[in-house]
């Protein structure tokens, strides 16, 4: 029986668990053992052993924190590509020691999130001196993206971000944003795969006290949630400024999640520090269709209870090429949304008429696209022929048996028949 290494360091909101949880199950069901490295295992095995402790003999969880970058003296935190590196051999070390613990060593490591271990300017040649693995990973934010790039024409490909991954080591890459997969796979000679972007499926709970209290406040008006960890990418500051403009429309605002007040001060900009306030004016003296809970919602019944109770969900991120699996959330909870024009979101909304796009920070244009979603609900719906059903199956739970088997074919790792 084949041994799989799943690496997730990142610990700061439910998405990541989210996905840990979901890969580890699929593995453990398709007949690999799993080694799970995590900043906080226990939430990893209590929810295997709740969802499926059958498998639960043929995981092992190991405690691992993100490798952090040095300082040193004078220069400061050390260059980009000498922190990737350090990751790389932290983690090495870490699989040994894990190895050692449980007496054998993993066929195949596959990263969650594999952006932490990329890096501009670093070549494989160094990382498979010190991690002498076979691996694959879940690219989540291609690099070429940042550049406000949407192909790969007039990158210089031998160093770009994913220059790694032409390791002899790296089998296969996946990403969420599927319009740059040819390219990249050209680029590599290697497979490259569109993965899903999967969510947590639990059902809501119409119990829930923060469901009956929304509920309660909204009334008989059309609710439109921003949902999520809130920051001034998420495009709360738009939202905000269009619910000021919108008290006499028959609508009603919530904004539910942990807000990231960093990111109101980034570059020291008196401008954040200013919006920032007038955040936290608005939560402190709420107007009348304003419904504030600046907590951190757990995906899960939690989470999926808010997305349910909406009528229109707001995704009009800014700067933001990447893709978001609210768009699954929507499609799952089949509930109209609204996202910015261009890249990755944007193009699923139109291909699959979820909802409607936007330019970004358009307050004057939300507000048109709210009148049609909520008061013209019947028309747009009507209008949009929404197809929710099609975009869930390309990212549903499903799905990741099939992706998984892809990749793990390309390296030779097949799971033992039983």
């Amino acid at each position: 029986m084949k041994t799989i290494a799943l690496i997730e360091t990142n610990s700061g909101n439910g998405h990541h668990l989210t996905y840990l949880r979901l890969f580890s199950k699929t593995l453990l069901e398709q007949q690999y053992q799993v080694m799970a490295f995590y900043p906080r295992p226990v939430d990893l095995t209590d929810w295997i052993e709740e969802h499926c402790p059958a498998y639960r003999d043929r995981l092992w969880t190991f405690e691992m924190h993100k490798h952090k970058r040095r300082r040193v003296p004078v220069l400061g935190t050390v260059p980009g590509p000498i922190a990737v590196i350090e990751r790389w051999q932290h983690l090495a070390k870490s699989i040994r020691n894990a190895s050692e613990e449980i007496g054998h060593s993993p066929d195949y490591v596959f990263f969650n999130w594999l952006d932490n271990y990329l890096s501009y300017y670093l070549v494989h040649h160094i990382i498979d001196a010190v991690f002498p693995y076979n691996w694959a990973g879940l690219y989540f934010r291609p690099g070429i993206l940042r550049f406000g790039q949407r192909s790969l024409k007039g990158l210089s490909k031998p160093l770009a971000h994913y220059a790694i991954a032409r390791s002899p080591r790296c089998y296969a890459l996946a990403m969420l944003n599927e319009e740059l997969v040819d390219d990249i796979q050209e680029d590599l000679g290697k497979t490259v795969v569109a993965f899903p972007d999967i969510t947590d499926e639990t059902q809501p709970q119409t119990d829930y006290e923060l469901i009956k209290e929304i509920r309660q406040k909204a009334g008989d008006r059309k609710i439109v949630g921003l949902i999520g960890a809130l920051s001034k990418r998420k495009g709360i500051l738009t939202l905000l400024e269009v619910a000021r403009q919108s008290v006499q429309e028959n609508w009603f605002f919530v904004f539910a999640g942990a807000l990231d007040e960093t990111m109101f001060h980034q570059d020291f900009d008196q401008r954040f520090g200013d919006e920032f306030q007038q955040i936290k004016k608005m939560r402190d003296e709420p107007p009348s269709n304003c419904y504030f809970h600046f907590e951190f919602v757990p995906d899960g019944y939690a989470f999926n209870s808010m997305i349910d109770t909406c009528d229109v969900l707001f995704a009009a991120y800014e700067n933001f090429p990447y893709s978001s699996n609210l768009l699954t959330k929507a499609a799952l909870f089949k509930k109209p949304i609204i996202v910015s024009e261009g890249y990755c979101m944007a193009a699923r909304i139109e291909k699959f008429r979820l909802g409607v796009t936007m330019p970004e920070g358009d307050v004057a244009r939300c507000i048109d696209a709210l009148r049609y979603l909520c008061d013209c609900s019947d028309q747009a719906l009507s209008e949009l022929n929404p197809d929710f059903e099609g975009y869930y199956r390309l990212h549903s739970i499903e799905q990741i048996r099939t992706v998984f088997s892809e990749i793990l074919n390309e390296a030779n790792v097949l799971p033992a028949v039983v």
